[in-house]
């Protein structure tokens, strides 16, 4: 049975870098800055907002009781109701079983009831990350910006976002 949950644990940051380095996708930088992520997130959550420079949340997919998605996501500082999906990840061996779409309406349910209204989500143009562009765009976002060489030189930045 699939369960969520929007609390972090000690045990997660290692659940997060075993997801991250599963995918194929993230790089070993891309996997250690996940990891950060959920470290703040979890001194966030036993310190309060003041111990960390931005708003970082984690929300987790358990597929019968073991960690096999999150998502991170948080509150942008300079708005009133707009958050940004940071990262999105599923363990390989739990894709295509349709995690990751139930992850992202979970999310966007608990957007909402923070009062968010707006989610922006930032995502690699390189060809790798073709079925990731789709995957948002079957979830219902849409592209709202392409920024050229943003990443590298020849790597573009797409900007996806969805009202709610």
């Amino acid at each position: 049975m699939l369960t969520f949950r929007d609390y972090i644990t000690p045990e997660d940051i290692e659940a997060v870098r075993r997801i991250s380095s599963s995918t194929g996708v993230f790089d070993s930088g891309d996997t250690e800055i996940t990891v950060e992520l959920a470290h703040d997130a979890l001194l966030q959550q036993q310190n309060g907002m003041e111990e960390i420079a931005h708003d970082i949340r984690f929300l987790f997919a358990e597929q019968d009781g073991e960690t096999c998605a999150y998502a991170c996501y948080g509150h942008i500082a300079d708005s009133d109701s707009t958050y940004e999906l940071y990262w999105l990840s599923t363990h390989n061996n739990f894709r295509g079983q349709g995690i990751g779409k139930k992850l992202i309406t979970r999310l966007i349910e608990k957007i909402q009831e923070l009062g968010g209204s707006k989610i922006y989500i930032k995502t690699d143009g390189k060809d790798l990350y073709k079925p990731t562009r789709r995957f948002y765009d079957s979830c219902g976002f849409r592209v709202e910006a392409l920024l050229k060489q943003y990443y590298d030189k020849n790597d573009d930045c797409y900007i996806y976002s969805m009202c709610l």
